[in-house]
């Protein structure tokens, strides 16, 4: 575990639960979309083929007022971990290819921490992940593509919970 994960991790011990932790897991993923929100403002591809299966899908309820605590808590667990098993996997890529990955190094730290606080709330983590192989990125521009489409799904994923989180903090 790196210094980073356990300061993340000690420090979501102090989260509190209820109406209050969801309010601070709200601020964070508003944080987190804002990053999100400027990264896909710079990759300004409009149409592009999607090719990432590892990613979480993006078809959600329409009706917020139905959404259960623990079921939601418990996808957005589950989604904030594919996305960073994903980021994780473009950060090696562009290591290996000598690109700049500090932002999504900061992408992929904001979610461990948020991941942390959602567990917190969960009290116990859902059933063990399974991540789908990755498709091979032998080109500079498939890392951007692929780097596209995770901010990109994230973005819209990041919303959705951020409606979600503000229905099911107002229904408690």
């Amino acid at each position: 575990m790196t210094c980073i994960e356990i300061f993340a991790t000690a420090r979501s011990a102090n989260i509190p639960k209820g109406k209050n932790g969801l309010k601070i897991l709200d601020q964070d993923l508003r944080a987190l979309f804002k990053i999100v929100s400027q990264e896909r403002k710079k990759n300004k591809l409009k149409d592009f083929e999607h090719t990432l299966t590892s990613l979480p899908p993006l078809n959600f309820s329409i009706d917020l007022k139905s959404l259960e605590m623990s079921s939601t808590l418990a996808q957005l667990y589950s989604g904030l971990k594919s996305y960073k098993f994903n980021l994780d996997w473009i950060q090696q890529k562009q290591d290996e290819t000598g690109s700049d990955y500090s932002m999504t190094k900061n992408i992929a730290r904001h979610i461990q921490a948020i991941s942390n606080k959602v567990l917190t709330q969960i009290g116990a983590p859902p059933s063990e992940l399974v991540h789908p192989s990755l498709p091979p990125l032998k080109t500079a521009w498939s890392l951007f593509q692929a780097n596209a489409e995770i901010h990109e799904k994230l973005y819209f994923f990041c919303h959705w919970y951020i409606r979600a989180l503000g229905v099911l903090r107002h229904s408690q």
